[in-house]
């Protein structure tokens, strides 16, 4: 689909644009094929939207004439899943969206939303793209909060001991989605930067201001994800105070439990040594004596630890 704007925005053959009108589109990779050298791509361009398919990297190059570069998107609600894929083409009054991959129909649909908020009076191709990828991220606030929330999940499970086996995997695979994430966002901070530099002149003074703010937009997202990734840090901190917690509790019980009857071995090695002139051993209740004073040391040693609160 390719759009002129004439007092509004129209939809016309490829064969039809004008370069002293502002023209966009968005197109397939088989529409591009077939219409490369008709804006003025480059076969390694081409070859890069062809190629970079299965690649998710997004970058950015700065040509004499014209921007082109490819943006790999990330759903903050599924890191690992589908991904679209896009690139674009900025030369001064036309702007070309190529739909790479496209798994959701999300990039036509932002496209339009993009066109749609484009002002009549002043339309520019760095305005179209800045609506375009403010689209992209418009939601991921509220999505990475969500995600902040599953971070508070994760500490309360720790205090009320609900902790299982895959705690500590799930905690690292946490911290690499948000890795990835922030890395996604640090990829599109250096596109909006190459842009708003304008290094080619095809960008006003007002496009340049619109790519600033979507770099500082861009920015607060990263920093929120460096904040989730180091709430993650504590997280696993404290799940292994809770460890050694629980490792010093059993280590204390089996302490005081081995204190208690450390006497009674004692008895138990004195009397076992048999001695003729033992008088216990002919005397009527020494059975009885040693079981009374037995019990007087193991409870004696019960009400000193829990007097001393180590029990």
């Amino acid at each position: 689909m390719i759009y002129e704007f004439d007092n509004g925005f129209r939809e016309i053959a490829m064969d039809a644009i004008r370069t002293d009108r502002l023209t966009v589109g968005i197109l397939n990779v088989e529409a591009l094929k077939a219409s490369y050298q008709t804006f003025g791509i480059s076969e390694q361009d081409l070859n890069e939207c062809i190629l970079d398919s299965i690649s998710f990297r997004s970058n950015v190059t700065v040509y004499e004439e014209y921007y082109f570069g490819t943006l790999g998107v990330i759903d903050v609600d599924d890191i690992y899943g589908p991904r679209d894929k896009i690139g674009f083409l900025i030369r001064r009054n036309l702007l070309l969206i190529i739909d790479i991959r496209d798994m959701d129909n999300s990039v036509s649909e932002n496209f339009q939303y993009a066109l749609q908020r484009l002002r009549p009076e002043n339309p520019a191709p760095g305005k179209l793209i800045y609506g375009f990828l403010e689209r992209l991220i418009s939601s991921d606030n509220q999505k990475i909060n969500k995600k902040g929330l599953v971070i508070e999940e994760l500490e309360e499970e720790i205090h009320k001991g609900d902790i299982h086996r895959e705690f500590i995997g799930d905690i690292l695979a946490f911290k690499k989605e948000i890795t990835l994430l922030r890395n996604s966002y640090e990829q599109l901070i250096d596109i909006c930067e190459i842009l708003e530099e304008n290094e080619n002149g095809l960008f006003s003074e007002t496009e340049t201001r619109c790519f600033r703010v979507l770099t500082t937009r861009i920015e607060r997202l990263s920093n929120h994800c460096m904040i989730l990734k180091e709430n993650l840090v504590q997280v696993r901190e404290a799940y292994s105070s809770s460890l050694d917690y629980s490792i010093n509790a059993v280590m204390k019980l089996f302490t005081v439990v081995t204190t208690i009857f450390q006497p009674l071995t004692l008895i138990t090695g004195w009397y076992g040594m048999n001695f003729t002139n033992m008088p216990e051993l002919t005397w009527r209740y020494g059975y009885t004596a040693v079981i009374v004073l037995s019990l007087v040391v193991v409870i004696s040693c019960w009400w000193l630890f829990k007097r001393k609160r180590l029990l």
